[in-house]
This record gives structure tokens, C-alpha cells and sequence, in this order.
């Protein structure tokens, strides 16, 4: 069916072809003289079976040439004018001059939307030899010699009909561009006002976006530090079972080896949740003074003998409340950064002081008035591009060359200093060095209260049955050996819906519920523990995790060495929480 939109049109077809008897052909065709309409009709009608056509058909324009160079410029003269062709019939043989399909390449050249009918008699040319030549397009179209008038009318119909489709399509397009343009320009504007009138917002903003990228990365760092602590435990279980046995000296050094580089790695994992700021915060009030002399020592062993270091503490106590572990791990971090930016060597100076910021003078995300401990590492390096500032404490962002950084040591700083309510800033130039700033708000409050410690029960054996729920196999395997080891009974599940079917058989004899708190299969720990308390009240119940305890705990009352059990864990430490957690009176 014809689209009623062409009716009345007048549609440009240009036929180029050696021989003039050809073109007086076409335009009886497609371009009849006055008076002629009847032979048009019939065509119409026996090209769609019907007595007469269904709609009006759009008028032709034909120009004809003898030579490919002659219809070439005649292609030039109407894309100047802006009355291009819709289509053109070329013959593929046309000596001396150009070929067909040369005419055809030379015109798409300057009209690419032409649609090309090559018109042939011969076998000049295979497909493939003109696809070759062409490439590959949509615009193309082969007519075999001789042809017939109404296999002329429905191409040309046809691929008008397409033309003019393409042609409307991007007329549309450059409509709806403009309209996005002209939109764009205007929400520009509008940006850019309300930037002049909300300068604190923006900072808000950039720290909101700053975090949200640290909150993507932190999800995975959270879960590689849970696979890690289920080797770990089972790493460090095992190791501890095997120094309880009767061997020799060599053999208990080595296992105690194996057992330091585990906890080296169990603090590895430790950084990551440091990363996703995700590690529960143990902070205290402290002097940061104590803290800087404290990594001094460790300072000078990661800088190497060409870079001097400096240490300008403070005269007067600097006291903050934090995570004196994390704050550490902030100095190393930044100091490692310095010492990289310094191949050559050079001089590391780290000051403590305090500051305070006034009203109005605050110039970062973050910042605000108030009394700040502030602690500089400044290097004598190669600086930083201006350019790459604003970048520094994007994950994974690095100056290094490939290899020499993970583009995490400053993302890790910022979130640790974020966590404390502190802020970082950055001072550099190239060729001159930088300064890292770091600000943390005063907080006197004294000395720190001493850590509450759990007793150790005087005998962890027991004749009591626990419920083991853990879905690493080597996690399970462990704790049931180091749990019967010591009398117990145990029954062993590895998901929460394994869990209550040992649970149906043998509730009456279980006394303990040891549980993962993340599982597969849809039933956590938590929900476990929910439905097996509901059926018995006085069910005792330990927790466990491999994963960050803030990241899962929901308004759950955990006790390390009560009812929780933090991966990765030593066997002793396992059986003393058993005991302890079923020697623990019932809540009344």
C-alpha cells in the first residue's frame, strides 16, 4: 500500500547510460508526456492487480547522461542546489570513461544517501567483485538487461519511496538533536545559576559521589575478605590442632611460620573492610602524638635509606577519638604514596598540630569550622598535575606507571578518615612536592577506658550436642574436629534448610546452635536461629562470620566470645566461646 504522503511529489531520478536510446526508454517509463497518464495507469494496474491504481503516484524528474564524469557533475549540481536525486539507474559498461561502478563509488562520495540501481547486460562483474569495490550497502540494488517497464516503475517507486523515508527520518532526528541541544543549552544555564547560588552544596555533593563510588567497591572488597577468612580459619584452626600434638621443636617453629603468615594475611583482609568502610571502628581517645611516634619505627624501614624522614610532633597533647590501628594504617599509606613519588630520594617531613578553622575559611568537602588535629606528610617529590587532583581519592585512580599502584592506598585513607568525621586535603605543585593534610577533629576525653575482656572458662570440655551450620566444607570439617576433640556431640548441616531437617529429628538433644550468618539456599543464619528459638527458648546460639560484623549486623546483640565468633578464628578460641556461650545463664 502507498503512503498517501508522497501524493503530488515529484521525485529526482537521474539515468546514466552510453546509450541515448536508453534513456528515451526510462522517461516513457517513468516520466510519460502529457496525455499519456493511461499507459501509466496501466502499468500501475497490472503491477497491483486492480483496475485502477490505489493511490495517486509520485511524479518522476528524469535527467539522463552518456558518460559516468557527465552524471557525476550533474550529481554535484544537485546537491549544490539542494534538489538532490532520490535515485539513478547506471549502466555498469560505459567506454571510454568511467565504469559503472567507479561513477557509482566517485558519486556516494558526495551524495552517500543516492540509491544506485546498476543496470547490466554483461557478467562484468560478479556480486562479490562489487561488493569489493563498494562495499557493503544497503543503497545498492543489481537490474539485469533487458529489463521490464514494470520492474523499472516498482524500483523506482520502491527506492524513492525509501529515499525519501531516509530523508524525513533524518530531518527528524536533526529536529529532536537540536530540541536535546537547545535543552541541554538551557538545563546548562539553569546548572551553572544554581552552582553560583549553592557552593556548599556542591561540596556536599562531591563527597555524596566520592562515597557512593568507595560503597560499590567496598561490596566487593567485603566479600573477597569473607572468602579470604574461611581459608584463613581453616588455616589457623588447623595449624593451632596440630601444635597441640607431641612434635618436635622444628616442626612446632614451622607450624608458628604458618600460623604468622596467616595473621598477616587475616590483616590483610582486615585493610579490606578498612577499604569498603565497613570494619567496625574500635576508637578511643588518644593523643595522636603517641600514635606518630608509635609508626616511626616502621616509617623508616618502608622508606629505605636515600629519603630522610623528619617527625614534628606537636608540644601539646593532640587528643583525638579514634581507631588508633586505622589512623596508623593512614600514615603508611600516605607515606608510601610520598616515598613512591620520590625515586630519587629525598626528605619526608610528618607534622602533628593543631589548627582552628574560623567561619568561612573551610575549602573542602568535608571541612568546617571548629578545632582540627592536623597531620601533614609532605614529601619533596615530583608533585602532582593539576589535572589529576581532583581524581586522587577515586578508587583504582593512580599517576603510576602500570604495575607500580593499585590507584587503593589514598581511596583507603579517605574513607578511614571519613569514618572518623575528619577530612583530607592536598597541597602540591609539580616539580616541588606535595603535602597530604589530614584534619581530625579535638575530642578530649581523657584516657581510654580498659577493654572489657572475656574470661576463659577453667575447662572447655563438654558432653553437651551442638547444631553446626556452615556451608564451606573445610570451615565445617574444622570446627566439628575441634569441637568433639573436647567431647562434644555434633550434627553438622551446610545450609539453612539442611539445618532444620536435622533439626526435626534431633531437637530435643541439641543444646547449641552454631551458625554461619551468611548462606546460600535463602535461609540465613539469623532466620535460622529465629525459627529454631521460636520451637525451643532456651536454645543457646553462637554466630559466625567471615564478613565485616557492621556490614550484617542488624539490631542483633553480638558478643565477641559469647555469642559471636568473628572469622578467621583459632580452634581454642572456638571451643572457649562454645563453653562459655552454654555456661552463660538464660534471660529470664
Amino acid at each position: 500500500m502507498k503512503n498517501n504522503a508522497t501524493r503530488g511529489q515529484t521525485r529526482r531520478i537521474l539515468v546514466i547510460d552510453d546509450n541515448a536510446a536508453i534513456h528515451g526508454d526510462f522517461k516513457k517509463i517513468l516520466a510519460p508526456v502529457a496525455g499519456g497518464q493511461g499507459d501509466w495507469e496501466a502499468l500501475e494496474a497490472k503491477f497491483y492487480g486492480e483496475s485502477k491504481p490505489l493511490v495517486e503516484a509520485p511524479a518522476f524528474q528524469v535527467d539522463t547522461a552518456l558518460q559516468g564524469e557527465a552524471g557525476f557533475a550533474l550529481v554535484q549540481q544537485a546537491v549544490a542546489a539542494g534538489q538532490p536525486y532520490a535515485m539513478a539507474f547506471i549502466d555498469v559498461r560505459m567506454p571510454p570513461g568511467w565504469d559503472g561502478i567507479e561513477t557509482t563509488s566517485r558519486i556516494w562520495e558526495i551524495d552517500p544517501d543516492l540509491q544506485v540501481v546498476i543496470c547490466t547486460a554483461y557478467s562484468d562483474y560478479s556480486w562479490e567483485q562489487m561488493i569489493a569495490k563498494l562495499g557493503i550497502s544497503h543503497q545498492l540494488t543489481i537490474l539485469k538487461k533487458p529489463f521490464d517497464a514494470v520492474e523499472v516503475l516498482q524500483l523506482a517507486h520502491a527506492l524513492s519511496e525509501k529515499w525519501e523515508l531516509q530523508k524525513r527520518n533524518r530531518a527528524r532526528m536533526e529536529q529532536l538533536e537540536e530540541m536535546v541541544s537547545a535543552r541541554t543549552r538551557e538545563l546548562e544555564a539553569a546548572n551553572e545559576r544554581l552552582k553560583a547560588e549553592m557552593a556548599e552544596r556542591g561540596k556536599t555533593e562531591a563527597a555524596l559521589r566520592q562515597a557512593q563510588k568507595m560503597e560499590s567497591l567496598g561490596q566487593l572488597a567485603g566479600g573477597i575478605a569473607h572468602d579470604f577468612n574461611n581459608l584463613l580459619t581453616v588455616i589457623r584452626g588447623y595449624v593451632q590442632l596440630l601444635q597441640l600434638r607431641a612434635l618436635d621443636r622444628q616442626t612446632h617453629e614451622e607450624l608458628g611460620e604458618i600460623d604468622a603468615a596467616a595473621s598477616r594475611a587475616a590483616k590483610l583482609t582486615a585493610q579490606l573492610l578498612m577499604f569498603s568502610r565497613k570494619k567496625r571502628l574500635q576508637p578511643e581517645f588518644l593523643d595522636l602524638n603517641q600514635i606518630i611516634s608509635h609508626v616511626t619505627s616502621m616509617l623508616g624501614r618502608i622508606l629505605g635509606e636515600d629519603i630522610a624522614l623528619e617527625i614534628r610532633g606537636s608540644g601539646a597533647p593532640l587528643e583525638v577519638r579514634a581507631d588508633p590501628a586505622m589512623i596508623e594504617q593512614v600514615i603508611l599509606n600516605l607515606a608510601i604514596n610520598a616515598r613512591d613519588a620520590m625515586p630519587q630520594g629525598g626528605r619526608l617531613t610528618v607534622r602533628a598540630g593543631e589548627i582552628e578553622i574560623k567561619p568561612g575559611q573551610a575549602r573542602n568537602a568535608g571541612a568546617r569550622p571548629g578545632r582540627f588535629a592536623c597531620l601533614a606528610i609532605e614529601d619533596t617529590g615530583c608533585g602532582i598535575a593539576p589535572e589529576a587532583v581532583p581524581h586522587l581519592f577515586e578508587p583504582f585512580f593512580t599517576t603510576k606507571e602500570p604495575g607500580k599502584g593499585t590507584g587503593l592506598g589514598l581511596a583507603t585513607a579517605y574513607g578511614i578518615i571519613s569514618q572518623h568525621s575528619g577530612w583530607i586535603e592536598v597541597e602540591t605543585e609539580p616539580g616541588r612536592g606535595t603535602a597530604m593534610k589530614v584534619f581530625l577533629p579535638i575530642q578530649a576525653g581523657g584516657a581510654a577506658p580498659a577493654a572489657v575482656s572475656q574470661p576463659k572458662p577453667a575447662n572447655v570440655d563438654g558432653r553437651e550436642t551442638i547444631l553446626l551450620v556452615e556451608d564451606e566444607e573445610k570451615v565445617r570439617r574444622l570446627a566439628r574436629t575441634a569441637i568433639q576433640r573436647h567431647g562434644y556431640r555434633v550434627f553438622e548441616a551446610g545450609s539453612g534448610a539442611e539445618a532444620l531437617s536435622v533439626w526435626n529429628e534431633h531437637s530435643a538433644e541439641i543444646d547449641l546452635l552454631l551458625t554461619d550468618m551468611i548462606m546460600p539456599g535463602g535461609l540465613s543464619g539469623r532466620e535460622l536461629a529465629e525459627k529454631l528459638l521460636q520451637a525451643k527458648h532456651d536454645l543457646k546460639v553462637i554466630y559466625t562470620t567471615g564478613y565485616s560484623l557492621d556490614a550484617i549486623n542488624h539490631n542483633l546483640s553480638l558478643t565477641d566470645g559469647l555469642n559471636f565468633l568473628p572469622k578467621p578464628y583459632y580452634s581454642d578460641k572456638l571451643v572457649q566461646t562454645v563453653r562459655r556461650c552454654l555456661d552463660e545463664p538464660a534471660v529470664a
